[in-house]
């Protein structure tokens, strides 16, 4: 997607200029992982004009592979974000309606070439509510997935403006049926999944792990992360992590104080943080939860919509915040 935000916390009411950049969860989670040292590749489809182009060399500069982007149609989806400051949140406003990527076709993917040799695919619940058809090729991707074996992450990423709980939920859950790692929250879980928690237990955290261990029971699911944010102001927030593994497992790291730069990607950070752990070594999620918590806060601290941070950068980070004892 194409970003534009008003300079120097400007409203968008009162703006005369935005800077423009781009993004949207995937690319973001694609281009953290890139400069984290992985090879990576983008499915998509992006208007046949000078934003589709615009789009396509922001990719590559970071390295990501931009081969099996299909060109076609004459919009890119565009958000503009107003930055909070303050008492005054931020907001988003969506303007992506009749995008380039909701006319892409069930058949116009090789499939069986893309995921032959991946090791890891990553979606996101905004680009189930784009299209039937963006749907369509989401639900052959993740078949693919099964049949070469590939991991699944999911992150719920629901977004109230751009469909309904009601619309959303029947494609969240056929979704879970693929899923490896999940990116989730109480309310992912409780109201999407349809999971219910045991009217005894009080706490968020307690409803939380409850849910996401009955979930664990019935699917495939291995890991449920996700992160637990306090806002302070708009630019003074703490993270903190969690990790509820498939043998009831509990992991907690954080809470870090940070002040915000920007604070769009984070959660896409998170997630790049996250499997990068993993991908190092998935029997041992408690690195993999630090280093996600690390890379998220890293990124609230770099303007654009996604981290730019290597590993070693991300590794120092979390030594001088008293965590050396990291294992690898």
């Amino acid at each position: 997607m194409l970003r534009l935000t008003p300079p120097d916390y400007t409203t968008i009411s009162e703006a005369k200029s935005f800077i423009a950049n781009y993004g949207g969860a995937e690319a973001n989670v694609l281009v953290s992982l890139s400069h984290l040292g992985h090879d990576t590749v983008f499915l998509s489809r992006v208007p046949d004009n000078q934003l589709g182009s615009s789009a396509i060399m922001h990719l590559k500069r970071h390295g990501v592979n931009t081969d099996y982007i299909l060109r076609g149609s004459s919009n890119l989806g565009m958000y503009f974000v107003e930055t909070g400051f303050g008492g005054r949140p931020s907001k988003v406003l969506y303007n992506r309606a009749h995008s380039a990527i909701t006319r892409i076709g069930e058949d116009d993917l090789d499939y069986d070439e893309i995921f032959s040799n991946a090791e890891w695919f990553h979606m996101s619940g905004i680009t189930l509510a784009l299209h039937e058809r963006v749907r369509a090729v989401a639900f052959k991707c993740l078949e693919a997935c099964r049949k070469y074996g590939v991991k699944v992450s999911f992150d719920f990423n629901y977004r109230s403006k751009l469909w309904t709980i009601e619309e959303a939920k029947p494609y969240f859950q056929k979704v879970i049926e693929y899923v490896d790692v999940l990116f989730a929250n109480f309310f992912d879980i409780n109201t999407m999944l349809e999971i219910q928690s045991d009217p005894l237990l009080e706490t968020n955290e307690e409803k939380r792990n409850y849910v996401a261990k009955k979930l664990m029971e019935k699917t495939n699911v291995q890991y449920v992360f996700g992160t637990d944010r306090i806002v302070h102001t708009a630019t003074d927030n703490s993270l903190s992590s969690y990790c509820i593994r498939k043998d009831g497992s509990v992991f907690k790291e954080g809470p870090i104080r940070f002040s915000i730069y920007d604070r769009i990607g984070g959660g896409d950070a998170f997630s790049s943080g996250i499997i990068h752990g993993l991908l190092k070594d998935f029997d041992h999620p408690k690195f993999a939860l630090k280093f996600g918590l690390a890379t998220s806060v890293l990124k609230h601290t770099l303007y654009g919509d996604a981290s730019v941070m290597s590993e070693d950068e991300v590794l120092e980070f979390i030594k001088t915040n008293g965590n050396a004892a990291v294992q690898r």
